[in-house]
Parts: C-alpha cells; structure tokens; sequence
C-alpha cells in the first residue's frame, strides 16, 4: 500500500528540518555495520536517516547503468516501514532519471538497525555525463495533475564512481605502498598494511601476489569485508581475485593476512592498485547485476624496487634459526629451520648452474612432528627469480632433539656469480596454487675455503691418503693393464643430523694428463653401500699404462634438468 503524506505541518517540518545533515549514525545493531561509515547522514523522515553509500555511472554496451545503494537507519523504538518515496538522479544538466529498487529491498527496519537499499536504471544514452544528486520524492499519482514533493537531495558528485578505469582524484583517497589505510565505508577500525607485492608463474598464466596485513584496532571481534583489489596500468585494468575464501574474524588487536591474485605478465606494468567494493542489485530472484565501486587508489613502487627490496633484507647468518612472521602456521614455532649450506654447481653437459641449498631441520619439542612442507625461491640483484626443486624424499616426521638436512636446487644462468642474493621461504599450501612468502634474507654463495674436509655438510669427509696401482695384464681377451685405486677416508658426522638416501653423493673421478676418465664411481653417504671410514678400493681395467694421474673429488646432486656437480678438490699422483 502506498504512503502518502499529505498533512500540511508535516510537509512544512520535513521541508524546513529534513534536508539538513544530521550526525553520523547512531552505533548499529547488526555485525555488518558495527563500525563507522565516515558517511554524511540525512534525516528522510521522524525515525529514518539516510546515507549514499555508493553512485555508479557506467557506460556500457546497453546504454549507460546508473546505480545507487543508501544505507537507512531506524532511530525510533519501534518497527518501521521503509517510505515509499520514489528515488531519482539528476545529472548536471538538470535531466533527472528514476532509479528502480532492488527485488531484494527491505520492506521494514527494526529499531535500532541499519538496512541497505538498491536501486539501479540503465538509460539509453552512450555520451559523457555527471550526476549530481540523489533525490527522495513524494509522487502522488492519484490526483490530476500528479503532484509531486521533494523530500530531501543529497549531494553525489564528489562519490560518483564511472567503472573500472575511473581514476579518482581525491588526495584523500589517493595512497602510497607504505602507507596504511581504512575503508571507512566497510570499517574504521579493520587497518590494512600492504606488505608484499610477488611475481610467479601459475597454471593460470603468470600472476601477481599482493599481500595486506590486516588488524582489528577497534574493541569488538570483527569480519574482515569483502573487498577487491585490481591492478592498474597506463592503458589496462588487471581484475584481482582474493585467495582466503573462509571468513575471517579478527579480536580485538588480531592480525591477520590476506592476499589477492592479479593476472598480470610483468609487475612493472601496474602503476597502482585500486580497491574497490562490490554491490549487488536484483532485477528478480534469478537475475542479478554486480558491480564495483572504486574507493581507494595504491601508488606502487618504481622499477628500482628489486634493488631497493635486496638492500632492506637482513644479511643472513649461516646455520641460525630463520625468523618466520608468527602469524604463518605452516612451520610450527616448535621448528628450528636453518640454512646451512648454499653452493653453485655446474652441470654435467653444461649449459646452466644449480644453486644448492641445504636446510637443517631441528624439532626442539618432546613429540614427532611432521616435516613442513615449504618452497624456497633466490632472486638476484637484477630481479630474476629462481623457484627451488625440493629434494625427493619420502621422510615426513622430525624426531625430537635431531636435525633432518634436505637441499633445494635452483636453476641458474651460467653468467649468475651468486654474490648478491636474496632468500625467500614461501607456504604453497595454504593459497593453493599460489606461493605466500613466509620469510626473506639477503645470503651470497658460500666462500671457498682450504679445509675440505666441511664441502659434504653434514658429513665431514677427510681423504688421509690415496694411492694407484697398476699390473700387465698376461690373460688373452682382456685389457692389457689392471688398475687398483686406494682411498683411505674418515667419515663422520658434523652434527646431530639425518639424511635419507636422496640426499648429495661424492663422485670420484680418476684422469689422466690428457684429462681423459680412466674410471669414475659415485658413492653414497647413505643406504647398505654407504661410504664409511676406512680404506675403499677401485679396482679397473685400462688399455693404456699411465704414470701421471689425478683424483677429482665432486658433489652430485639431481636436478630436473639432469646432475649437477660441484668440483671439491683436485689430487696429483
């Protein structure tokens, strides 16, 4: 049923008290409105006040979609019926469209609680227009002429929003990379910081991670909004998607982090980001439109970023506990992991390095836990970054009180020196598939040093004494020269530390003057044949007699491209 309002001394109130701002709103009943909106209210009758909440002006294929949401606030003490006033735009050249409500509008407001209402119309124009205002009217239809009254116009071009390569204006709203910042129109006490911005290559086509640190700062448990963020660049809006799906509670003080996924083949492409809030209006029960409203703009960092996020890294100091953020649960706190160990090695072909990594793995508990599962990733000065290949393994529980040793081998260029490096571990379970960095340090290869004895961390391997010899063969059939190869070795272990079969292995290579293989055997440090202390012997036969030869010591390891190798030590005999 229609309400008309036809009383005179109603009409001269409203006229006169209505139009005039009124405080912000009263503090609101329902969770989804609990904090500040930082909106202007208006008072639209005795008990209700209104606020504009979002204005969309958006030129599309159908003509443009003009649309609005209000927030109302019921401020009596009893149940109330939303006014059927009709609702209107005007634009700034005083033309005035009817916006049409949403299927899904309220019919009443409880006291004490907020609601919001949508309205929307698609005009058939395609020109560049501006609105100006949104206007509540009362339309008597029933009486000739109609008479129409204006209740209240609220002001909306300084909230106008024209789609998704709008750029705002206000510096208000305009942000830089480090600074923090509220959506007053969701909530004023849920602060967000950004704190990474990662480049990766997915199934889905290389993207960019942005990560934002959220914190409650208010006094009450509160959700973090649903918002998004795109990527902007000079000619191009890259949509985001949000990777936490579940809902987020945060207490009072909590922190928590959230991520979004922006398809974007080079980072360096994007010059802000935008956030945006969705809206919803229902043509009818099957039939939805969605759309977002443009809140804030994120300048990012320029394209001396990769060396300025090398320089702000803390040099790593070898075979210490990393320091991961506490907010990440993939690597319990219970967990001491440490890199011990970072060397090139050169492939068998040739053709590229492997950078290899070993991490020492310490459960410091009284109980079993499972062997986290992270990635790590080395980047260079110049920005290129190196996923690791984790080493094959099948052992999934750390025993208590002993070190676990795996290594991670990273694809490099043969022009790469390693001596400026940055480290990052990275959680690929809690996103997937998408890598959330969990800690980063500035590291540099290791140097060389004359003790030879630490190049099998964590196996410590002392060559006492080799030596070769050589017999003429008399049997018919077989090579003519029979050698015997001597290695006495001492082989113990550096620390409290396990490995499984898997792990890097020393080949040994026997050549002559003319650096030609005269035989070549891998040994493991682990398994029934494992290399132990003591004397091993080589025994190999040779078409030629050699009298000068030289030992090549090496450490293998597997890599998805083939083996990889590190030369040790050369010995002359």
């Amino acid at each position: 049923m229609k309400i008309n309002w036809k009383h005179t001394m109603v009409m001269f109130i409203l006229s006169v008290s209505l139009v005039i701002p009124s405080a912000s709103f009263h503090a609101l009943a329902d969770e989804k409105y609990t904090q500040s909106s930082n909106l202007t209210s208006y008072q639209l009758t005795d008990a209700i006040k209104v606020e504009v909440k979002s204005i969309l002006n958006e030129s599309t294929s159908e003509g443009t979609r003009i649309a609005a949401v209000v927030r109302i606030y019921n401020d009596g003490d009893r149940l109330t019926g939303v006014p059927e006033y009709e609702v209107r735009v005007k634009t700034q050249e005083g033309l005035e469209y009817v916006m049409r409500p949403s299927q899904t509008n309220v019919k009443n407001v409880q006291p004490k609680e907020t609601a919001e209402l949508s309205y929307m119309n698609v005009v058939d124009r395609y020109d560049v227009f501006s609105l100006t205002e949104l206007s509540w009217l009362d339309v008597d239809e029933f009486v000739y002429p109609k008479q129409e009254k204006r209740i209240i116009s609220i002001p909306v071009s300084a909230i106008e929003w024209k789609g998704e390569k709008a750029v705002l204006s206000d510096p208000a709203v305009m942000k830089k990379w480090e600074d923090a910042f509220t959506i007053p129109v969701l909530s004023s006490t849920v602060e967000y910081k950004p704190i990474s911005l990662n480049e990766q290559n997915t199934k889905e086509g290389p993207m960019t991670i942005v990560g934002l640190l959220a914190t409650n700062k208010g006094d009450k448990k509160t959700a973090i909004p649903d918002f998004r963020i795109n990527g902007v660049s000079d000619k191009k809006v890259y949509t985001g998607k949000r990777l936490e799906q579940d809902k987020l509670l945060l207490e009072p003080g909590e922190q928590h982090y959230i991520h979004y996924a922006i398809p974007v083949r080079n980072r360096m492409e994007m010059k802000s980001l935008s956030i945006l809030t969705p809206e919803d209006f229902a043509v009818d029960d099957k039939t939805h439109n969605n759309y977002l409203i443009g809140r804030l703009m994120i300048t990012l960092p320029g394209a001396d970023n990769n060396l300025r996020f090398l320089n702000q890294l803390v040099q790593y100091e070898w075979n210490k506990p990393i320091k991961f953020d506490p907010l990440y649960k993939l690597i319990r706190p219970e967990v001491d992991v440490s890199m011990v160990d970072l060397q090139l090695h050169e492939s068998a072909g040739g053709g590229f390095k492997a950078a290899v990594a070993k991490f020492k793995l310490l459960n410091h508990s009284e109980n079993p836990l499972q062997v986290p599962q992270f990635q790590a990733e080395l980047s260079s000065v110049s920005g290129n970054k190196y996923l690791g290949t984790r080493q094959n393994t099948l052992v999934e529980t750390l025993i208590p009180n002993i070190s676990y040793v795996i290594y991670y081998s990273f694809i490099i260029p043969s022009t790469e020196t390693g001596e400026q490096l940055a480290m990052q571990i990275l959680d690929t379970k809690s996103v997937e598939p998408y890598n959330i960095p969990l800690a980063a340090f500035k590291t540099k290869v290791m140097e060389e040093t004359s003790d030879k004895s630490l190049a099998f961390y964590p196996f410590q391997v002392t060559l006492n004494d080799w030596s070769t010899g050589a017999n003429y063969n008399m049997a018919s059939g077989s090579l003519p020269y029979s050698y015997k190869l001597n290695l006495d070795f001492n082989i113990k272990l550096q620390d409290e530390v396990v490995v499984d079969q898997s792990f890097s292995k020393m080949r040994l290579e026997l050549v002559d003057a003319k650096n030609r293989i005269m035989v070549s055997k891998v040994l493991s440090f682990t398994g029934e044949n494992k290399l132990v202390s003591g004397t091993q012997t080589i025994n190999f036969d040779l078409d030629r007699f050699e009298t000068t030869v030289y030992l090549r010591i090496y450490e293998i390891i597997d890599t998805p491209f083939g083996e990889a190798r590190r030369l040790i030590q050369t010995l002359r005999r």
